[in-house]
């Protein structure tokens, strides 16, 4: 259908009755016998123009203009569906018809979930051979019924959704069956479940569990915290199971008893038995439910915990046929129970926000929307306020509760508004609906009632659990929560039961560790109790302290072969380590810098230059000793700034780091420091300085036998020596003492300095193993500095191979990566490298352009080997277009600049070069030739960017 409906649609839902059953006892013939019922149901859906959006199994989903013509279409595959001869059993099809508001999305479906779900429920409450239409479908179709038929006045029925009645007709026609069994709605089976006021959202996956679930066992109860939803779902499951249960489906809320004792009455008078004399209400309900096909839902049993579990356990123990459902925020603890946690609604990753198309495909979004459309019904999504609505349900953990009461903010406030108040949700997510129970009119009433079931050292160990950010490990909450009340010993039981009460969650790690997080919410609330009761400097204190303890732990084990481990479990902890940075930068800078600089290699390797740059920037501001701690931490922040493309500030930097740690005399820390400060300058084009300073730092860690330090000092030597056989010496030393040593993470940045040195000279087979290892490595250990700078050598390689279409998607790639990271120094070399390969491929005016980008931020960063790259770029395009005169000077100038800062052409790289200029050559008359090279050999750097930079 070039044309499908979008706005106002109706809807045609189709499945076959009894399918299940017909697998079953004709699984050889169901196959033939679902083509024809395809192909029949086609047919008719194309004469009216019907767009078929969706097929499963023997189910269709259609959409049509009018409502005309989707009876039309009904019509008509009934009377086939009819008349055709089926062997070896019949199919009878049941349709529902309604008529609402949906939009169609870029992948051809359907948004608009409240009139998706009505239709399908329509058709789920008829029967085969049937077609049930809605009173919104019936206003439209009443004038233009098809010929010989009628519509049949079915009156209100409850559907499974458990909303207002919804009027339904059934549409009849002279020579198909007009007499049907009664409707599956509601109203058709004994029960007392609420009409809801509200549409019930998602949560299609947690209703098929529960019911699986219940087809096990004979109790399942629906574990959370409170404002997970657990009584919305556990009446959707209850709805839908109304047609098992022949003795009906009954709602007991538990949630307004006080007396344990109760319960038992409570449920007599909701199934409507009268108390008789000489027997208790317990005992009642067992005779009662002897025989019967039950099913009981009790809600909210958290309360009165102990007395439900006795009670369900003697019902269960009476009634074989009775099954039971029960709400709460722990298990009940009685046999053969299985316990299922409520998970939060589906999210959106709020740091990839997919299209605003797409947003409504979450629940926790598509029920924000359907809320604020309820106080605000001209509320819209749009670019604008789409990411405030993710962020909002995201800092809300998916809580379906909390959601609804920021939605209904929306009436008097913006959702960017209601996003940054969301710091004082407290306050904020007031105000539910005056029918609902107090605890669920208000965010906090509703932690109050869970927190206020708590034991008291349950409650002291909660808030004490609020200083963790992101989660913890079992070991960090026994040393920081422990003590003033609580034995060590103690915290794994009272972690147990707030694992059970749904207070805490178990979550498995990046390290294999188990570890536990509050939801932010709790978190949020916790913490003030925590400032309440004066415990907030001391715990946070703790905190800080054993997170530098972690810190200073981790700094050596990241080199040898349990490194997997520790670079994992310093990720588990990064929001931990901000939080301790945070408290440090106003209580403790010394333990701030600490987790700052001694791990520095997990931070760098991690990509983390920006966030690490500004915390040693503040924290050094303050730390106001010129001890080796400070110098090390200068020579840190001074390679955070080296990879932002801040090079002069990083020479300063490492310079003055050098000059504390001589004067401490910390050996370790001066080697550091020349290693960054020989790099640094090496790199902007002073290797007649750097390359001196290299070696320095190199015999003074041989001289501690530090492997590490040798290492990675033989690595930068490598990759900044003049000396090719040298660097290829210094290039696998580098690579033998990582292996040595089990350093996998450094190990990576070797090997490709290896391929490097390799294919530069001309060897283009060899790098091909070596760079297969560092990417399958820098993938295994999450490093993503070293992943881009490998997909980055891996353009280069390509390069030199002549695959330059798989060049450039190399580096755009790593210059994706790069971007993501914040890694300036090799975001320039991936952007200068991209634009060779697209010279490479023809691309003239592209390239061009990509040049002069790249001159600028080479210029802008200081990067002399880099501008001088860059210019050569723009020399061989001047070739290519047969500007020879200016090629020759441009190549020329970067002669000249490359012997005065000592850095030569690889081979392959002059050899290329060389190329160009034989074409100079042949071209050019040996004087005109000679004129050129002088000029540009006297050209400034400025003169010869303006000249690269013509038209």
């Amino acid at each position: 259908m070039n044309n499908p409906p979008s706005g106002t649609v109706t809807f045609l839902f189709t499945d076959i009755e009894g399918s299940t059953q017909l697998a079953q006892k004709y699984p050889n013939a169901l196959p033939a016998l679902l083509a024809r019922h395809h192909e029949i149901l086609n047919q008719s859906i194309q004469l009216y123009n019907g767009y078929v959006f969706q097929i499963v199994g023997d189910s269709f989903a259609v959409a049509f203009h009018s409502a005309h013509e989707a009876l039309h279409a009904a019509l008509k595959a009934q009377e086939t569906l009819y008349h055709e001869s089926w062997t070896p059993a019949p199919i009878k099809v049941r349709m529902g018809i309604h008529t609402g508001t949906a939009q169609l999305n870029d992948e051809k479906q359907y948004s608009g979930y409240a009139t998706l779900a009505s239709t399908q429920r329509i058709m789920s409450a008829g029967h085969g051979g049937q077609i049930l239409i809605s009173g919104a479908t019936r206003e439209l179709a009443r004038d233009s019924l098809p010929l010989n038929s009628e519509l049949l006045d079915l009156g209100e029925k409850r559907l499974k959704d458990l909303l207002r009645p919804e009027h339904l007709y059934q549409l009849n026609t002279s020579g198909l069956p007009l007499t049907f069994p009664p409707l599956k709605t509601l109203d058709s089976f004994p029960n007392n479940l609420p009409t809801q006021l509200t549409s019930f959202i998602g949560r299609e996956n947690e209703i098929a569990e529960v019911k699986q679930e219940l087809e096990s066992h004979r109790l399942v109860t629906l574990t959370g915290s409170g404002g997970t939803g657990k009584t919305r779902l556990s009446l959707q499951v209850a709805a839908d199971l109304l047609d098992h249960f022949d003795h009906g489906v009954w709602f007991v809320e538990l949630a307004p008893l006080t007396d344990p004792q109760l319960i038992p009455q409570t449920i007599l008078s909701v199934i409507g038995i009268s108390e008789q004399q000489g027997k208790t209400p317990l005992e009642l309900l067992q005779d009662y439910l002897h025989e019967k096909k039950i099913l009981m839902v009790l809600d909210n049993c958290e309360h009165l915990i102990e007395a439900s579990a006795r009670v369900v356990n003697a019902l269960l123990n009476a009634a074989p046929h009775l099954r039971v459902m029960a709400s709460s925020r722990e298990a009940l603890g009685v046999k053969g129970e299985a316990s299922y946690p409520v998970p939060s609604l589906s999210l959106p990753d709020i740091k990839h926000l997919p299209l605003i198309e797409q947003l409504s495909q979450y629940e926790a979004v598509r029920l924000f929307i359907d809320r604020a459309l309820l106080v605000a019904p001209h509320f819209v999504v749009d670019k604008d306020n789409a990411p405030h609505i993710a962020q909002i349900c995201h800092r809300l953990d998916g809580i379906p509760l909390a959601i609804e009461l920021a939605a209904a903010r929306v009436k008097m406030l913006s959702v960017e508004q209601i996003s940054k108040r969301l710091d004082d949700r407290f306050r904020l997510l007031t105000g539910g609906a005056r029918t609902s129970m107090p605890r669920q009119q208000t965010l906090r009433a509703l932690i109050d009632w869970s927190y206020d079931l708590l034991s008291k050292n349950e409650r002291l160990l909660l808030c004490r659990l609020s200083v963790f950010a992101g989660g913890w490990a079992l070991e960090a909450a026994e040393e920081i929560c422990a003590g003033d009340g609580i034995e060590s010993y103690e915290i794994l039981d009272l972690l147990s039961q707030l694992v059970n009460k749904s207070l805490v969650v178990v979550q498995d790690s990046q390290s294999g560790e188990t570890r536990y997080r509050m939801l932010e919410t709790l978190r949020q609330y916790t913490r003030e109790k925590l400032l309440e009761v004066g415990d907030g400097e001391m715990i946070r204190d703790r905190h800080l302290a054993y997170f530098v303890k972690l810190a200073v732990q981790a700094e050596p084990e990241l080199h040898y072969s349990n490194q997997v481990f520790w670079l994992n479990k310093l990720d588990d902890e990064i929001d931990n380590f901000r939080m301790g940075i945070e408290w440090a930068l106003g209580n403790d800078v010394e333990a701030g810098l600490r987790i700052a600089a001694i791990p520095w290699r997990f931070w760098l390797g991690r990509g983390y230059f920006q966030e690490v740059g500004t915390w040693l920037q503040s924290l050094l501001e303050q730390h106001k000793t010129t001890d080796a701690l400070h110098a090390q931490a200068l020579a840190i922040h001074s390679s955070c700034i080296f990879r932002q493309g801040n090079f002069p500030e990083a020479v300063r930097l490492a310079k003055q780091s050098l000059e504390i740690a001589r004067t401490v005399s910390d050996p370790r820390t001066e080697a550091l420091s020349l290693a960054f400060l020989g790099v640094t300058m090496a790199i902007q084009g002073n290797m007649a300085e750097g390359g001196p300073l290299l070696e320095q730092a190199l015999a003074i860690y041989r001289s501690l036998g530090d492997k590490i330090g040798q290492a990675g000092t033989t690595e930068l030597l490598s990759a900044n020596n003049k000396d090719m056989e040298r660097a290829l010496a210094y290039a696998l030393e580098s690579v033998a003492l990582a292996r040595e040593m089990g350093d996998l993470s450094g190990l990576v940045p070797r090997l490709c300095m290896l391929a490097r040195l390799t294919f530069w000279t001309g060897d283009l087979k060899s790098p091909s193993a070596w760079l297969e290892e560092a990417l399958s490595i820098s993938r295994q250990l999450n490093d993503r500095s070293a992943e881009a700078y490998t997909i980055s050598t891996y353009g280069n390689f390509a390069y030199w191979q002549g695959n330059y279409p798989q060049a450039i998607a190399y580096h755009e790639e790593a210059i994706r990566l790069n971007e993501k990271i914040g890694d300036h120094y090799q975001n320039l070399w991936a952007q200068v490298n991209k634009a060779y390969a697209v010279l490479r491929q023809g691309d003239i005016q592209k390239a061009r352009a990509l040049f002069a980008d790249n001159i600028q931020s080479t210029q802008k960063a200081s990067l002399t080997i880099a501008l001088v790259y860059t210019v050569e770029g723009l020399a061989s395009l001047s070739v290519s277009q047969g500007q020879l005169e200016r090629a020759a000077r441009l190549f020329a100038w970067a002669d000249a600049r490359r012997d005065e800062i000592g850095d030569h052409r690889p081979p392959i790289e002059q050899a290329s070069v060389e190329r160009d200029l034989a074409i100079v050559q042949s071209t050019l008359n040996e004087a005109t030739l000679e004129k050129h090279s002088r000029e540009g050999r006297a050209m400034s750097t400025e003169q010869a960017i303006a000249l690269a930079l013509e038209g």
